[in-house]
């Protein structure tokens, strides 16, 4: 029993969100800084961490007093993730993301890959920031709040470079907002329905949620940069932020999250490549197994292999005989019977 020989990779790694927009004012910063509030809300045991690019607000809403946060730049100079984290208000940490020379855009990755941190890190950016190309490479999730459909080409652009980083379709969702400017379409009573559709056309998910236009939030929170939860609990808002946060963490549920999580560990070299031949989804709790202590499973003859989580299999044997065959360490050889007249399946077990 132990851990996958030559993985680097740390079993709870954040599960980044990106959220970003082509245009301006169409809540985009209101939206992530409230997120990670409202995660916290909905678990307050989960870590969360906030990291923007606008300082001023960040800290308006998030510092304590003599709180002292980092930024991502820091990780370059080999500084731990936990290290740049300044712990603020609603529990929620965070820190900032100052411009940064970039020679490669996988460099975020491959540090977060090695981040203990079981929980979320909301990445709140303006298109066109230097670390954007980074944190697209490291998404787990991409929201992309819109309100004119004449700026769907820059979206597209933003999902090539998820794509181009080892990312996926499924994890690029665009948000309808009523906030901004209405561009150049002519039927304003039926822009958000054009949007939709010009959008599904281009192959997005599109989130069933629409972004309200709320003058409360607006000027109770979103322009003091203060918290929807505690200013304007009783709005459509809040609701739909909620909404919202549930619908991360569903996603953060995903196996399809963790299969390329796994297919860009292996790109970067974190995970060696005769990983490919293991399942590394533990079929009994359908949660990943790279990083954790688990027991290596292989079928003879058909050679199938795969990994139990050291507890997983654990608690399978527990009310059983063979729990107490079960050894820290060498090799536990199964042979089920019923098979088929003239065949032979055993199963061996490393422990």
């Amino acid at each position: 029993m132990g851990r996958l020989a030559g993985v680097s990779v740390m079993v709870h790694s954040p599960y980044v969100v990106v959220i970003v927009s082509p245009s301006s004012g169409v809540g985009k910063s209101t939206l992530a800084s409230n997120l990670a509030v409202y995660l916290k809300g909905l678990y307050e045991d989960l870590p969360v961490a906030y990291a923007s690019s606008d300082r001023e607000a960040t800290s308006k809403m998030f510092a304590l007093s003599n709180a002292a946060a980092g930024s991502f730049g820091d990780l370059q100079q080999r500084r731990e993730f936990a290290e740049i984290l300044a712990f603020g208000e609603f529990g929620v940490e965070f820190c900032h993301l100052d411009p940064v020379a970039i020679e490669q855009a996988d460099w975020l990755r491959k540090v977060l890959a090695l981040t203990d941190y079981d929980g979320v890190l909301i990445v709140d950016l303006p298109n066109g920031h230097g670390l954007l190309s980074a944190a697209l490479c490291a998404a787990d999730l991409v929201l992309a709040p819109v309100k004119d459909p004449s700026v769907l080409g820059e979206v597209v652009a933003l999902r090539k470079e998820l794509l181009a980083g080892g990312g996926s379709s499924d994890q690029f969702w665009l948000l309808p907002s009523e906030l901004g400017k209405e561009g150049s379409y002519q039927h304003k009573d039926r822009l958000l329905d054009f949007l939709r559709f010009a959008a599904e056309e281009r192959g997005f998910q599109v989130l069933e949620e629409t972004l309200v236009a709320d003058q409360q939030v607006l000027e109770l929170a979103a322009e003091k940069a203060r918290p929807v939860l505690t200013r304007v609990r009783q709005s459509r808002f809040h609701l739909q932020l909620q909404r919202l946060a549930e619908f991360i963490l569903a996603q953060r549920q995903q196996q399809n999250s963790y299969q390329i999580r796994v297919e860009r560990w292996l790109q970067d070299g974190l995970i060696p490549a005769r990983a490919r031949r293991v399942e590394l989804t533990c079929p009994l709790c359908s949660r990943g197994v790279l990083g954790a202590k688990a027991h290596y499973v292989e079928s003879l003859p058909a050679r199938q292999r795969i990994m139990l989580h050291e507890t997983c299999l654990t608690g399978l044997l527990k009310d059983s005989g063979a729990g107490s065959f079960m050894a820290s360490a060498g090799i536990f050889l199964l042979k089920p019977g019923g098979g088929a007249a003239g065949t032979s399946e055993q199963c061996v077990c490393r422990c």
